[in-house]
Order: structure tokens, then C-alpha cells, then sequence
């Protein structure tokens, strides 16, 4: 095989939320052989078509003017983030503009905001993005670019992988295990981007038909991804969650995430391990290989001591009282005074995301004070027990979130899952509800385009689609299935 010099560069087109924006268009796929000129003004017209007949139904239906302006205003932004015509980011900004004029009216019109008088105030709908959770994101922002800029990444990596290096088996777990560690604190998309990178020395030195390439390859987007549940940085899905617990006086503390999640990952890493070496068994009998050095640093071993001070902070929150979100201005505050981080170095962070995670916060608020929120919410069985709520819900996730942006389908589904958490009767209380959708967000993986990993992974030329159904749709479902039993059953069983 092949190796490109420089990855990065060919992954972009490819890239797609669970963290970072810009999948191809979906109307390019639609209609691939029309020019820009002619396919965008009708991606822009069916837009309008669908969006304005939705709120025409719902007006038609009866529905108070705040939820037929919000039912247009969802409609609007779920279309532009599942198509990608805009940005992920700029669709956010879009939508977040859009709920403060039509539905916070500050021009108080007559023909917009809500019928009722007791409505929110643009204030409100201002404030309802601005969560503790954008500044837990970025401190694990600025975290990851330090690492990342000082090579501790890389020789993290190196000390990991070397010594488990002598057989195929232990690389294998070496690799899966480097890649979960790292999307503790790092994104997903700069965890694959990393590990992809250290496998280009060592496929170098494997045969070019051993199935074992593929075994390695996998390994990254699989392990990114599962490991994306484990804390709540570790994923937008994950911020979401966190905060919408937080607005229902159910907050979720780091290690408290950490308690239900890790256990789930550490069983999903073993499945996707044992899958993988018999999916794909090395066909090689002589096994060496070497590893670069990667040296470490004064400002790389200054990075280290802080990552490794602002994990303890965060996990030890249940004994000093500070939260999680406060205590992630630690790396920011440590790492700006000692200029590991500069201007350029802020400017180059993901800056998107945070917009991104604003814009479903605010969605979701409308939802919730339009009480759009409980009509979808009736969808969901009545009368049905948890497993079930949980498992049309979970469903819901995987498959919409194998196709579509998580963050959007998380952005959509987390108010329901408060409503339908409000409407049981059973042992499922709401943090339940809420981290089934989150968590099984990061198990929608079985197309090359559902995950930046994925994406990043299938650049590299050495898997075709397939093997992401193989292995992404099996670890996919066997996971959904895992989370739904162990916060039915298993966690009620335990409170």
C-alpha cells in the first residue's frame, strides 16, 4: 500500500461531526452531476419547500404560534446539518439568530414570539447556550493543542506501543489502548489523526496483502470512537447531556460519567480486540518491528504534569466541591501564563465546535419552553416500560447518527428523552435517558462517513466499506444493546 507523506490534508473533504464539521453534501449525492450553480439554488428551494409545509401542518393542526415558529426553525436547522449546505458551525450561528428574533421577538411584533404573555425574553434565549459545559470543552480544547504542539502525544504513543510490540495480538491491544487513553482529554478526530500517523512506520514493515493492516487500521476509528463515551469531553453528544442534566437539577459530575461509561468502554475495547484478530488474523510468521523515538521535552514534560493534575482535579470533584467546567480553566490559565499557548495556537482551535454545541443547547431549549419537546415525546410508547423507551430511543440514535451529524440527532433527541424520562413510571430516572442517548451516539459507525475517525481511517486507502460494516456495524449494535441493558437494568439494580 501507499503511504501518503502527509494524511491530514486528504482526510478533510472526508470529515463529519461527532466534533468537527464538513462532510460532502448530501445533495451532492443527490445530484452529482449538476454544477454548484444549479444544485445549490434547488437544494435552497427544497429547504424552503419542506420547512415552510412542516410549518404549515402545524399551524393547520392548531399548534400555538411559538411552536409552529420552532417546528420551522428545527425543521430548517436539522436539514442543514444532516445536508451540510452550510458549515455544522454556521448552520448553529443560523439557528441560534433565528430563535432570538422569531421566538425571543425583540422588536416585540405581534405576528412573532410566543401567543402567551409569560414568554422568554431575548435575554433568555441569549443565555440559554452560554452553559458551564462550552468552558469544561475548552479546557479539554486547549489540552489536546498543548500535547499536541509539545509531541507528549507522540511520545506517549512511543512508550505505550514499544513494549507491547513483540506480538501481533499485544500491538494490537497496544494500539487500542493508546487510542482510548487519548480520547479521555483529546478530540476524536485529533486521536485518530495522531494514531493514524504512528501506523504509517509501522504498516511500512508489514507484507502489503496481511489482513493484519486492516486489524490495525480499524483499530483506530473503532477504539476513538467507543472511547468517545468515556468522559464528558469526549464528545459534543457528551456536553449536551452534561448540561441538559445540569438545567433538571440532575447534574452528572466527572467521575460520576466516568463510573458509568468506563466499565461500558473497557467492554466494547475487549469486543472490538477479540473481533478484529479473528476478522482479520495476521498472515505473517516473523514478527519484529521498530518504533521512532520521540522525544520528550522540558515544556512537553510541563504539559504532562499539568494534564496530569487537571485529570486528578476533575475526577476527585465529589471530595473538594469544584466542578468539573471550573476546573478546566487550570490547563487554560497554566498554559496561556507560561505561553505553551499562543495567539496562533488559539486561533487554530476548534472553535467551531463550541459554536456547534451552542447552537443544539439552544435548539434544545426551545424545544423545552415551546413544550415542542413533549409532542415529540408522545412518539414514544405510553405505555411501554424503560427497555423499550430506552430501546426506541437508542435505536433512534445509531441508525440517524450512522448517516447524520450525533451532535444534531443528540441536539434533537435530548429533550424528548427529558419528556419521556418525566412520563415514566418505572426505576429509570432521568440521567438514564440522557446518557443513552450520548452514549449510544458514539456507537453510530458503521459507514466510513459516519465519523471523523471513520472518515480519516478510509483516506488512508487501506479499508473499503465493508469492513466498516463488519466491524463498526457489529461493535455498533453489540454496544447499543450493552448500554441499553446495563442503565435499564443494571444501573437501577445498583441505586
Amino acid at each position: 500500500m501507499t503511504t501518503r507523506p502527509n494524511l491530514l490534508p486528504a482526510w478533510r473533504p472526508f470529515r463529519r461531526s461527532t466534533d468537527v464539521p464538513g462532510t460532502p453534501l448530501i445533495t451532492s449525492r443527490i445530484t452529482p452531476g449538476l454544477p454548484d450553480g444549479v444544485r445549490r439554488p434547488l437544494a435552497a428551494l427544497a429547504l424552503f419547500l419542506v420547512t415552510a409545509g412542516l410549518a404549515w401542518l402545524a399551524h393547520a393542526a392548531g399548534w400555538p404560534r411559538e411552536q409552529v415558529l420552532v417546528t420551522a426553525i428545527l425543521t430548517a436547522t436539522v436539514l442543514l446539518w444532516l445536508t451540510e449546505a452550510l458549515p455544522l458551525f454556521a448552520t448553529a450561528f443560523v439557528s441560534i439568530a433565528a430563535q432570538l428574533f422569531l421566538l425571543g421577538n425583540p422588536g416585540g411584533w405581534s405576528w412573532l414570539g410566543f401567543e402567551r404573555a409569560d414568554g422568554p425574553t431575548p435575554g433568555e434565549f441569549l443565555a440559554a447556550p452560554v452553559e458551564p459545559v462550552l468552558l469544561l470543552f475548552f479546557g479539554g480544547l486547549v489540552l489536546s493543542r498543548a500535547a499536541m504542539k509539545t509531541g507528549v502525544d507522540r511520545r506517549i504513543a512511543a512508550w505505550v506501543l514499544r513494549p507491547m510490540a513483540d506480538t501481533p495480538s499485544r500491538l494490537l491491544l497496544g494500539v487500542i489502548l493508546t487510542t482510548s487513553c487519548f480520547s479521555l482529554w483529546m478530540s476524536n478526530t485529533a486521536t485518530a489523526a495522531l494514531m493514524l500517523t504512528l501506523l504509517v512506520p509501522i504498516l511500512s514493515q508489514l507484507p502489503p496483502g496481511d489482513p493484519f493492516r486492516k486489524a490495525l487500521l480499524l483499530a483506530v476509528p473503532v477504539s476513538a470512537n467507543v472511547a468517545g463515551m468515556s468522559t464528558p469531553i469526549a464528545s459534543p453528544p457528551n456536553a449536551i447531556a452534561i448540561s441538559y442534566l445540569a438545567r433538571e437539577n440532575a447534574a452528572l459530575g466527572f467521575q460520576g460519567w466516568m463510573m458509568v461509561a468506563i466499565p461500558l468502554v473497557l467492554v466494547l475495547l475487549a469486543a472490538t480486540w477479540w473481533w478484529l484478530l479473528r476478522a482479520y488474523p495476521p498472515s505473517h510468521t516473523s514478527w519484529r518491528l521498530e518504533f521512532p523515538d520521540a522525544p520528550l521535552s522540558r515544556r512537553g514534560a510541563w504539559v504532562l504534569i499539568v494534564a496530569v493534575l487537571t485529570f486528578a482535579v476533575w475526577l476527585t470533584e465529589p471530595w473538594h466541591g469544584v466542578p468539573a467546567s471550573a476546573a478546566a480553566v487550570l490547563p487554560v490559565t497554566l498554559f496561556f501564563a507560561t505561553s505553551v499557548i499562543t495567539r496562533d495556537d488559539v486561533n487554530s482551535l476548534d472553535w467551531d465546535v463550541l459554536i456547534l454545541i451552542a447552537g443544539g443547547l439552544t435548539l434544545g431549549y426551545s424545544l423545552q419552553v415551546t413544550d415542542l419537546d413533549q409532542r415529540l415525546a408522545a412518539l414514544v410508547p405510553e405505555q411501554a416500560g424503560d427497555m423499550t423507551r430506552l430501546a426506541v430511543l437508542g435505536l433512534a440514535t445509531l441508525v440517524f447518527g450512522t448517516f447524520f451529524s450525533n451532535t444534531a440527532i443528540a441536539s434533537m433527541l435530548m429533550p424528548v428523552a427529558v419528556m419521556t424520562a418525566d412520563m415514566s413510571s418505572g426505576d429509570l430516572d432521568l440521567t438514564g435517558y440522557a446518557l443513552t442517548i450520548a452514549l449510544v451516539a458514539s456507537m453510530s459507525m458503521a459507514l466510513p462517513v459516519s465519523t471523523p475517525p471513520n472518515a480519516m481511517a478510509h483516506a488512508t486507502g487501506g479499508l473499503t466499506t465493508a469492513d466498516f460494516i463488519r466491524t463498526g456495524g457489529f461493535i455498533g449494535i453489540f454496544g447499543t444493546v450493552l448500554i441499553i441493558f446495563v442503565l435499564a437494568v443494571v444501573r437501577p439494580w445498583l441505586a
